[in-house]
């Protein structure tokens, strides 16, 4: 199931920067979405889809007035939807939604996991590009066994960029760099077999 589905929307890519529209008519796109999502019968799908946007929203910083101000009634939207979800019920989930586990959990920086994330994607070599951002990440998420969801994925690749232009990608080019000198001490100690 996509929980990010709502960080996909117009007022999500105004607020990255991906898209110029007038921040009131993304608002509204965006009540639009949840009033949509509201709809969907699992109440615990919707309760971590609302979360997930929830906490994106919480942190968006460096935006105009503007766009502050509708990100600020999208805050307010949300939480109340989730409010009335929720209902003071605790959300448990069904069957289904349990994964098995991979046996294989992520024990790095998150930020090294969105680098490695947003460099597969760039790179397209997974189902030849043809997959969402959204759906690698939730689907890494899943198969590395993150505890709780890293729901500020797109702050956090904000956050990359904004380091020095020399060296952006920092987590990428140390496994370059470690990658080559395991290739070359594995030649030597062939090397020294011989």
């Amino acid at each position: 199931m996509d929980y990010f589905i709502l960080t996909e929307t117009s007022l999500f890519r105004l607020i990255r920067g991906e898209e110029k529209i007038d921040p009131n008519a993304a608002y509204q796109d965006f009540v639009v979405q949840v009033i949509d999502l509201c709809k969907h019968a699992d109440d615990s799908y919707k309760a971590v889809a609302l979360t997930c946007a929830e906490t994106e929203l919480q942190f968006v910083s460096g935006v105009s007035a503007e766009i502050d101000l509708c990100t600020k009634k999208a805050l307010a939207f949300v939480q109340k939807m989730l409010k009335l979800i929720t209902d003071g019920k605790v959300i448990t989930f069904t069957h289904e939604e349990k994964r098995i586990s991979s046996g294989l959990r992520w024990t790095g920086q998150n930020t090294d996991f969105i680098e490695l994330i947003y460099g597969l994607h760039t790179k397209k070599c997974i189902n030849d590009g043809e997959v969402s951002l959204k759906d690698m990440l939730t689907t890494f998420m899943q198969f590395l066994d993150f505890e709780k969801p890293l729901a500020n994925c797109y702050i956090t690749y904000r956050d990359v960029k904004m380091r020095k232009l020399d060296n952006r990608a920092t987590f990428l080019q140390e496994m370059t760099n470690e990658l080559n000198w395991r290739m070359k001490e594995d030649d030597r100690k062939q090397a020294a077999r011989r």
